[in-house]
C-alpha cells in the first residue's frame, strides 16, 4: 500500500511539474508565429480545459504505473524460472516501482488521447485552435516524437531492470546484475547475513563487497536464510 501511495505522489509530481515544463519548452523552442494572442477570458477558459486533461492524465498514469510495476515483477519471475534452480530471487513490486512509473507516465498518453474529444466535448475544435496558436501547427507531431522517444527510453530501462535476479543452487549463489553480468559465489564466500528489522528483509554480503538487499526481492522465506546461514557458517546478525 505504501508503494502505491509513492506512485501516486510521484505521478502527481510528474503531471504538475514536468508536463508544464515540457509544454513551455515546446513553446519556447518553436513558438507559433503570425497569430493573435489569447484574450484574458479565452486564456482562463483554456486553463480549465488543461486542468481537466491533466487530472485525467494523472488518473491513467497512476493506474498504469501500479499495473506495470506488478506486471514486470511477474514477468521477471517467469523469464528467470528454471527447474534446475533450488531457489530464485527476483525483483518485487518495490524494485520495479521506478520502471513501472516511467512506463505508466508514457503509456498514459494513449488513453488520454482516446478520450480527449469526449472530455472536451464541443470545445475540441477550440482547444485544437488554442494549441495551434500557442505551440504551432505542428504541435501534435512534436508530441508524437516526444512520446516515441520516451517509449524507447522506458523500454531500455525495463530491459535492464528485468536482468537482475539471484539464483540459489545447492553449491553456490549466482548474482545476475542489471548489465547481465553473472557472478557465482560459493557459500563460504558469504561474509555476513544481516537482518534489517522487517520480516523477509536481509542484507547478504560477500567477500568482494557485493551486497544483496532482499528488501527489493520477492518475499524471502526463513528456510532459505537458514540454509544460507548453515552452508556459510555465519549466524544471522540482528
Amino acid at each position: 500500500m505504501l508503494d502505491i501511495l509513492k506512485i501516486l505522489l510521484l505521478a502527481f509530481f510528474a503531471v504538475t511539474v514536468l508536463l508544464p515544463v515540457v509544454r513551455y519548452m515546446l513553446r519556447t523552442i518553436s513558438p507559433a508565429t503570425g497569430v493573435a494572442p489569447l484574450t484574458a477570458d479565452e486564456a482562463k477558459y483554456i486553463q480549465k480545459q488543461d486542468l481537466k486533461l491533466s487530472i485525467a492524465y494523472f488518473f491513467f498514469a497512476c493506474i498504469l504505473a501500479v499495473f506495470f510495476a506488478g506486471t514486470l515483477a511477474l514477468i521477471s519471475s517467469i523469464i528467470h524460472s528454471s527447474k534446475e534452480q533450488l531457489f530464485l530471487f527476483t525483483p518485487n513490486f518495490t524494485a520495479f516501482f521506478a520502471p513501472g512509473l516511467l512506463l505508466g507516465l508514457v503509456i498514459a498518453m494513449l488513453p488520454l488521447r482516446l478520450i480527449q474529444n469526449t472530455l472536451l466535448g464541443h470545445d475540441t475544435e477550440l482547444y485544437s485552435t488554442y494549441l495551434n496558436r500557442t505551440e504551432g501547427k505542428r504541435s501534435i507531431k512534436k508530441y508524437r516524437i516526444i512520446f516515441l522517444l520516451l517509449l524507447v527510453v522506458s523500454s531500455i530501462v525495463i530491459w535492464y531492470s528485468l536482468r537482475w535476479h539471484v539464483v540459489v543452487n545447492e553449491n553456490n549463489v549466482e548474482v545476475h546484475n542489471l548489465l547481465g553480468e553473472k557472478r557465482t559465489y560459493s557459500y563460504q564466500q558469504i561474509q555476513s547475513i544481516r537482518y534489517l528489522g522487517t520480516e523477509g528483509e536481509y542484507l547478504i554480503s560477500f567477500d568482494d563487497e557485493t551486497h544483496i538487499n532482499t528488501t527489493y526481492l520477492k518475499p524471502v522465506q526463513l528456510e532459505i536464510i537458514a540454509l544460507l546461514s548453515e552452508k556459510s557458517g555465519h549466524r544471522v546478525i540482528r
